[in-house]
């Protein structure tokens, strides 16, 4: 879906910054233990913040007992512990970095990274949750990624683009426009021109001010998704995609335009 090369152009730092604060979680944010070790000798056992640790632990022979183990015991300072073999994670970014192909779509890369963590219990261990979830930059999307791949696919129209705005009151907070080929393959990522857009006339005019310049700027949008902050925080964290949208719109705080018309009908069973 992400295509092996995309364009990144003409972002707008604040647009750009703010819309990664809803899209993803980053593990270099949270409070962590990290306690690496060779054959069970401890050789680095540290807070990311430097706090101070409970170190219950002496030798690793069982990863995942000892993850959880530390956790429990300085549960108030940590949000999460991570246990690493030296020679497993050596082995794993090798078979990573082996398995790398130059048109492979990058999603599809990043997501077979994370997956092939659960292939190394023994060297990669995490609690609470598992190294795939803890790990890395992960998507606060409130669905599964073949569910936002099948969403593109329903949804999407090939060579158009799909603009996303997200609004404190009438100013445009926060803005994502993909460009898609005819593979749905997204070939350019970038934000809103905000020294070009007025951004006046209230939030909806403003919505619309952004597909215009889109459609000029790349080609025909398909879909134009918008709603204020609280909403697509709460559209992201719902498992129930439609429910939340319908929820949304009887607040007023919805705008989709362009409609498609799969999507359309799918509103109007639900």
């Amino acid at each position: 879906m992400l295509h092996e090369s995309p364009l990144m152009v003409e972002m707008d730092v604040d647009h750009w910054r703010n819309m990664q604060g809803l899209l993803l979680d980053s593990a270099k944010a949270k409070r962590r233990i990290i306690l690496i070790h060779e054959n069970g000798e401890i050789q680095k056992f540290v807070h990311t913040q430097r706090a101070e640790i409970v170190r219950n632990v002496t030798r690793v022979d069982q990863p995942a007992q000892v993850a959880e183990e530390v956790y429990r015991a300085n549960a108030d300072s940590t949000d999460f512990v991570m246990v690493l073999e030296r020679d497993s994670v050596d082995r794993y970014f090798g078979e990573i970095q082996d398995a790398w192909k130059a048109t492979e779509d990058l999603d599809e890369y990043v997501h077979n990274m994370y997956a092939k963590l659960a292939d190394y219990p023994e060297g990669i261990a995490t609690y609470p949750g598992s190294p795939g979830v803890n790990l890395g930059l992960q998507w606060r999307v409130g669905a599964s990624f073949d569910a936002v791949q099948a969403g593109v696919q329903r949804f999407v129209t090939p060579e158009t683009t799909v603009v996303f705005g997200v609004f404190v009151e009438d100013t445009l907070w926060a803005s994502l426009v993909l460009e898609f080929d005819a593979d749905r393959r997204i070939t350019v990522v970038t934000t809103a021109d905000t020294m070009v857009l007025s951004g006046s006339g209230g939030w909806k005019a403003a919505a619309k001010e952004l597909v215009d310049w889109a459609e000029q700027k790349y080609v025909p949008c398909s879909l134009g998704l918008f709603m204020d902050r609280t909403s697509a925080r709460e559209f992201l964290a719902s498992r129930d995609k439609l429910g939340a949208l319908q929820a949304i719109a009887n607040r007023g705080k919805l705008l989709i335009d362009p409609l498609p018309a799969a999507l359309a009908q799918v509103m109007s069973e639900s």
